[in-house]
């Protein structure tokens, strides 16, 4: 398993992320349920990704991209063909219900730095998105999707209700 540094207090500890930041309805009904809060298993990466990795030594065509905002350690691989594995990065709505409609997931740890990310991985015109939740996202769909985000947050910046950690940064 991989993982990345800036995770490793959750992988070694079993515990979630504090607090739980939820980006909409489905994210504030989980946050309200315990159960989905139980300590895990702690575990130890064999692999500890640092920054942007090179797949090749392990026999594949791609690359580990950084991309922090739904964890500080969330990251995409991009492959050579040009696929983008996004996990969390972006999900399809209602947690992967409604199909190829862009959304967030559940929750981010920084909406902002999120969109960042999210807005890094588009600038590489990936030919597709394939995301932890629902089916593959069609790139353009998700780029339009991101200019709506980024006026969505940049309201509830100027309204001074984004998260503390969001805040700090610029939208």
């Amino acid at each position: 398993m991989a993982g990345h540094v800036a995770d490793l207090g959750t992988y070694r500890t079993g515990r979630a992320r504090e607090p739980y930041l939820p980006t909409g309805p489905m994210g504030r009904l989980m946050a309200g349920n315990k159960n989905l809060h139980l300590q895990v298993e702690p575990l130890e990466p064999d692999v500890l990704v640092t920054g942007e990795t090179d797949l090749e030594d392990f026999g594949i065509t791609g690359r580990i991209m950084p991309t922090p905002g739904h964890t500080a350690g969330s990251i995409s691989v991009l492959t050579g063909q040009g696929d983008l594995v996004a996990g969390d990065l972006i999900a399809n709505s209602f947690f992967g219900l409604v199909r190829g409609r862009p959304a967030n997931p559940p929750f981010h740890d920084d909406p902002l730095h999120n969109l960042a990310s999210l807005r890094k991985m588009l600038a590489l015109n990936p030919t597709s998105l394939h995301v932890g939740h629902g089916t593959p996202l069609e790139p353009d769909r998700v780029r339009r999707w991101a200019d709506r985000e980024h006026r969505r947050l940049s309201r509830l910046a100027a309204a001074g209700r984004l998260p503390a950690r969001a805040e700090d940064e610029t939208v």
